[in-house]
């Protein structure tokens, strides 16, 4: 066993996990992207003091022209996601013609556990599988179908698999893996289509790197959709079993 610490930065009802690079609210990920993460982090960073909006460009796109219109848009994103509206200086301060500052207290937590020697764990969503169906009545299932593989999967030693309750919100949205996985802050996506005709149901899979944008593995299963949770458990567990495997995971 080995020693391992993490970092915290702790303001309101907000954390700031700086190993796994989230934004939570009580518990719950706020869904940043990577640039609005980065320029929140350089503002908490230097926390009351005034950052000039040039420095803050420098730090967050180092190496790459942009506009201040990327950096005012994230601004204005990070206020929204803390809750404030566009013109809301509860967290972070707008100094007119020279840049902005982080006003609120901040408290930064270290904490330290005991761990084994092996490599940490890989983070992994699951998105809420697409229905290719009309039948609103089956709507469900795609939900259903994603919360079996997470409560399968949460149980994996070396897997750390977001929460149904961070992935729901994508249940009704075309959303992208890679920009789903962003703000989910994992490095694989499991993302999943459900076809029904006659009685039959087939489940496709795709198994997703978000820094590669490629597919690792993808399968298909059929099954007759006599009762729909036990085809939930029936394919969970196929999907669970081909992923420990392939992800070399222990149980």
């Amino acid at each position: 066993m080995k020693q391992s610490s993490k970092r915290y930065y702790e303001f309101g009802p907000f954390r700031i996990d700086l190993k796994e690079r989230v934004l939570e609210r009580d518990g719950q990920i706020v869904p940043l992207t990577p640039k609005a993460f980065d320029t929140l982090l350089a503002l908490v960073e230097r926390r009351g003091e005034l950052v000039d909006r040039n420095e803050l460009i420098r730090t967050v796109w180092p190496d790459t022209h942009v506009v201040e219109g990327n950096l005012s848009s994230n601004i204005f994103m990070l206020r929204k996601a803390l809750g404030e509206d566009g013109n809301g200086e509860r967290y972070i301060a707008t100094v007119p013609r020279r840049g902005y500052r982080f006003i609120a207290r901040l408290r930064e937590v270290s904490e330290t556990r005991e761990e084994s020697n092996n490599t940490p764990g890989k983070t992994l969503a699951i998105l809420p599988f697409k229905m290719f169906s009309v039948d609103h009545q089956r709507a469900y299932l795609g939900l259903g179908m994603a919360d079996a593989l997470i409560t399968r999967l949460s149980n994996l030693t070396d897997l750390v698999v977001r929460p149904t309750s961070a992935v729901r919100k994508y249940m009704s949205m075309e959303q992208e893996p890679g920009t789903a996985g962003s703000e989910l802050g994992v490095e694989l996506i499991l993302e999943g289509s459900i076809q029904i005709a006659d009685e039959r149901i087939r489940v496709r899979v795709q198994l997703i790197n978000i820094d590669r944008g490629a597919a690792l593995w993808a399968d298909k299963y059929d099954e007759r959709l006599t009762d729909p949770f036990a085809v939930e458990d029936t394919i969970s567990a196929h999907v669970a079993e081909a992923l420990t495997t392939r992800l070399q995971v222990r149980n």
